[in-house]
């Protein structure tokens, strides 16, 4: 499906990259290196990119509620790396999932950039899903059939439809390709999904992820299928890639020391932001 612009006015500018990278620094294919990765100059701006108000969300069927989310109030800033911490149960993959408008609450609103988008038409959730948010899940979604690289083109033929992908696929390749080197599968490139490690897989997920240049990076669990080494090398390559890309980026996990590793560390308990 192509991409459709929100019909009513949305003050989200479909190119914007936070700080306003330059396009063709974003499009170069240069091959860095994770040496160069790490040293690229990381930019914050202290402004608030995305703000939560009163959200509630149950699940269930009639009269049987089980609520998860019990009036959250957060705001997420632009440029920085929030960890959303709890315990199963908690409500934190719940509340990362209406972040991204995935699912919808129950009351309460949700900002993105000044923009209330929580209560947007499905097609105007769904362009802001292509374009400004990035997701990663706990398992990764890979097309068996498809070799690395042709997994992380997806987002793009989907977003594009069949001419339109065919007139930019050469340029659609080459990012594809920059992102598999930054992850460091540039020699996986051919491969299947059966032949990756599970790392790898999670790697080709995050590249995936990156290939329409979002904003904003949601992570569900990135490293919850991961062994301990696994789970440090995806940490190392989104941190990395935070700085490289000046992406904002939001993760949900249950891992004290990896929830360290962010700037700003929000507790979820049984449904509300401890203080």
């Amino acid at each position: 499906m192509s991409d459709v612009a929100p019909s009513q006015p949305l003050r989200i500018d479909p190119e914007s990259k936070g700080d306003n990278m330059p396009a063709s620094e974003l499009n170069s294919n240069k091959g860095l290196s994770k040496k160069k990765l790490n040293s690229a100059p990381l930019r914050i701006v202290d402004t608030s990119v995305m703000s939560v108000n009163g959200l509630f969300k149950s699940y269930g069927k009639g009269a049987v509620q089980v609520p998860v989310l019990k009036g959250v109030d957060l705001e997420i800033e632009e440029g920085g790396f929030t960890a959303i911490i709890g315990q199963s149960g908690s409500g934190k993959s719940t509340l990362l999932h209406l972040l991204g408008t995935l699912d919808a609450p129950d009351s309460g609103e949700i900002y993105f950039r000044d923009q209330r988008i929580d209560n947007l038409a499905p097609r105007q959730q769904e362009y802001l899903r292509n374009r400004e948010f990035g997701l990663i899940f706990q398992f990764y979604h890979l097309l068996p059939e498809l070799t690395t690289l042709e997994n992380v083109l997806i987002p793009r033929m989907v977003q594009d439809g069949f001419f339109r992908y065919l007139k930019n696929k050469r340029s659609y390749r080459k990012r594809a390709i920059e992102l598999l080197e930054m992850v460091g599968l540039s020699h996986r490139l051919t491969h299947k999904p059966s032949q990756l490690s599970g790392g790898e897989m999670q790697r080709t997920a995050i590249a995936r992820s990156l290939i329409s240049d979002p904003s904003i990076l949601l992570a569900d669990e990135p490293t919850g299928n991961l062994d301990s080494e696994n789970g440090a090398e995806v940490m190392e390559t989104l941190t990395a890639l935070r700085k490289h890309e000046n992406l904002t980026v939001v993760m949900v996990t249950h891992d004290d020391q990896l929830a360290s590793q962010a700037d700003r560390v929000i507790h979820l308990v049984n449904g509300v932001v401890a203080s």
